[in-house]
């Protein structure tokens, strides 16, 4: 039986939506879901179309016709694709919804706009089955406040403002859960994704990591664990700033296709940002334009599949037909590990650089 859950990702201004729109499309897809994403309109009229309030003399009001009247029609379309889609399981994700509106004019003014649609604020918080806010990094993560998209004008001050009516927003929606800056970065987004997995009746994956070198393994071999199959391209790109990592990456799964650009940047000589975010086929090509021939790209077959309650993931390399790498993840650093029957362990390699992406496509590079 299909299943299909839409689920809005909102906050202020750079609380971290796009990062955890790129990871959920990431590992969501890694076991089985079919993610669609309704991009956030207002940011699409502003850059794409040039609508904006003010400076082309159109009011806030009558801005966010434009702004609702695009969301709907998106939200719609996504609706009806995941009727279509062969997999059961399919989530919807909105950068932002309908009620995010209300933010930017009054209750009177908001009421007004949707009437126009025929609905009523109560129809629109039922429309959605979830929602997760991520608070502005205005508010307590000031260093990563930034301007990295083009549609983001707002000042700290101003964003702050934003971020308090965001969260006034969605007060009456059922299912809200806010995540706040008292986390870093990368624990923040991975809260956000364990509250998702939970709303889908989904198993969070588990922190611990650890990495084996295997024998070669293809999909006869784990054919009993019913994996996921990804084909995934990993492109290096030249760097900007000393110690940032920035790379694309290309994953076919099932009948999707998705792109994504990463990077890591340092703030501190023991902690990253890693800022991801979900690119065109245009964008993603135009990306690749910057790579790094030091390291290139490397292409890599991926199985996902659980076992015995732990997640695991295998990546074959079409250049070796010896040895494969293995990921398991598990609850505890001292937690046993216990491998499926067809996987033979050469070595673990938990920790070594040179069993890293970027390690190993340096080497494909220079054969």
């Amino acid at each position: 039986m299909k299943s299909i859950k839409k689920i809005v990702l909102t906050g202020g201004p750079a609380g971290g939506k796009t990062t955890l729109t790129s990871r959920l499309v990431k590992e969501l897809s890694s076991i089985g879901y079919r993610v669609f994403i309704v991009p956030e309109a207002a940011t699409e009229l502003i850059s794409q179309f040039g609508i904006k309030p003010f400076g082309n003399c159109l009011s806030m009001f009558d801005f966010q016709y434009f702004v609702v009247s695009s969301q709907l029609h998106k939200e719609k379309m996504a609706w009806e694709a995941a009727q279509l889609v062969p997999e059961d399981k399919v989530v919807i994700l909105c950068d932002r919804g309908v009620i995010d509106d209300k933010a930017y004019v009054s209750q009177k003014e908001f009421n007004q706009v949707i009437g126009r649609f025929g609905l009523t604020e109560k129809e629109l918080l039922e429309s959605y089955d979830a929602v997760i806010h991520l608070v502005s990094s205005s508010k307590g993560a000031e260093f990563a406040y930034n301007y990295d998209n083009a549609a983001r004008y707002e000042t700290l001050e101003q964003a702050r403002e934003k971020e308090d009516a965001t969260l006034m927003c969605w007060r009456n929606h059922k299912h809200r859960v806010v995540i706040g800056n008292s986390y870093n970065f990368e624990n923040k987004i991975r809260k956000a994704m364990n509250e998702v997995y939970t709303i889908l009746g989904e198993i969070p994956p588990a922190q611990v990591e650890r990495k084996f070198l295997i024998g070669y393994i293809d999909e006869g071999d784990l054919a009993a664990y019913e994996p996921v199959e990804q084909i995934i391209t990993q492109t290096y790109l030249k760097e900007r700033a000393k110690g940032t990592e920035r790379r694309t990456r290309k994953v076919v799964s099932n009948n999707a296709i998705s792109y994504s650009y990463t990077e890591k940047r340092p703030i501190s000589p023991m902690e990253r940002i890693e800022n991801e975010r979900l690119l065109s086929e245009k964008e993603y090509i135009r990306k690749n334009a910057e790579v790094d021939p030091e390291y290139g790209s490397v292409t890599k077959r991926r199985f996902c599949f659980r076992y015995k309650g732990h997640y695991c993931t295998v990546d074959t390399y079409p250049t070796n037909a010896d040895s494969a790498i293995l990921d398991v993840q598990l609850n505890d650093k001292d937690e046993e590990v216990e491998l499926p029957p067809e996987i033979r362990v050469i070595k673990e390699v938990t920790g070594d650089v040179n069993y890293q992406g970027h390690m190993i496509s340096k080497r494909l590079t220079q054969l």
